[in-house]
């Protein structure tokens, strides 16, 4: 299959994007790596232990906490926080579970929380592929979903972070349904793929289209403005393109207006991220919208499918992650630079003290 990824409907494809094709393509694979991980763990707590979960992640790891948030929110007994900053809320402590993630392992922000999340007495659970938080699992004894270091950058992670999650809280008693999930989706992103593959696809399509633009990406709370966070940061690190992600139907209450005056919409393209699980309300303030700036901007409808909210997030995911590349391609980009994360972010930082009991 080597070589199928190319960007080969772009004229001004580079060498560096065709690995990333095939990593992006092997997101139905990364899924099921991420549950098999997770069901090596061993003595796993019962969930009526467990007053909350956290989620511990910058970039990646934030986006694939977002993920099981929103699709658990209308079915889990506990609310997930989702934690992306040094600080934890005050409702951490000896029954929460935390789970610290790092495709690195050497995210800064993560790791001073899980110090402090374990310092609270909070129960761990790792996920990473190395670096300090894989020492601190092993210093703490927490448990550790070690992803294979050959998974690289730590952004490609993401479909085994999230199969990881998905699958430990199933196996935890809070998501009876996670392992029927993960076979939908599953399903749904090997027929993704395949469409992928030929010539004159969806994503290379938008890519054209998007090329030196300022992509707008949004999606209804919580699946389509979790997908347009994901769009937003592939196409930041892959394509290095400026993109932003916004949620509706609160976006109809105030960015719908941002594109009222003339000098707001030079070089700027909005992305609509759509799927069959919509609240009827939002998918007409959606509608509106599209309407309402056809004259101003180019709006783009893309459409996940999938038998599960949870399949229709990873399909949005996919077809994002494609056109990120394809925009790479087009923009002459190596989507494995990130000079200012590899060496600005982490200058001077000192890594966090463990406490010993």
């Amino acid at each position: 299959m080597a070589g199928a990824w190319q960007a080969r409907d772009n004229a001004m494809s580079i060498a560096a994007t065709k690995p990333f094709f095939e990593l992006a393509a092997a997101l139905p694979e990364h899924l099921s790596l991420g549950a098999e991980l997770a069901q090596g763990l061993s003595s796993l707590p019962a969930a009526s232990g467990f007053d909350h979960i956290a989620i511990l992640g910058m970039g990646t790891g934030h986006t694939a906490g977002c993920v099981l948030r929103a699709v658990t929110a209308s079915t889990l007994p506990v609310p997930i926080l989702v934690q992306s900053t040094y600080e934890l809320p005050a409702c951490l402590g000896k029954r929460s579970l935390v789970f610290a993630v790092s495709g690195s392992g050497d995210t800064d922000e993560v790791n001073h929380a899980a110090a402090d999340s374990a310092a609270r007495g909070a129960r761990m659970v790792v996920v990473t592929t190395g670096g300090w938080l894989a020492n601190f699992s092993r210093e703490t004894g927490s448990a550790l979903i070690a992803i294979p270091e050959g998974i690289r950058p730590a952004r490609v992670t993401f479909g085994v972070i999230v199969g990881a999650l998905l699958a430990t809280v199933g196996r935890i008693g809070f998501l009876p349904e996670a392992e029927s999930w993960l076979e939908g989706a599953g399903v749904q992103l090997r027929r993704r793929r395949d469409e992928l593959a030929k010539g004159g696809n969806i994503a290379a399509r938008l890519a054209a289209e998007l090329t030196g633009k300022h992509v707008a990406c949004q999606g209804d709370a919580p699946i389509g403005a979790t997908a347009a966070e994901r769009w937003k940061a592939q196409i930041n690190q892959n394509a290095k393109q400026p993109a932003s992600a916004s949620a509706q139907p609160n976006a109809s209450h105030n960015e719908a207006v941002a594109w009222d005056s003339a000098g707001s919409r030079r070089n700027e393209a909005a992305v609509l991220l759509r799927h069959p699980f919509e609240d009827r309300r939002v998918g007409q303030r959606m509608d509106s919208l599209a309407e309402y700036l056809k004259d101003k901007i180019p709006v783009h409808d893309v459409r996940g499918k999938g038998t599960t909210p949870f399949a229709a997030l990873m399909d949005l995911t996919m077809v994002g992650d494609f056109v990120s590349l394809h925009l790479a391609a087009l923009n002459g980009s190596d989507p494995g630079a990130d000079t200012f994360i590899a060496k600005r972010l982490k200058a001077g930082l000192k890594p966090p003290k463990v406490a010993n009991d």
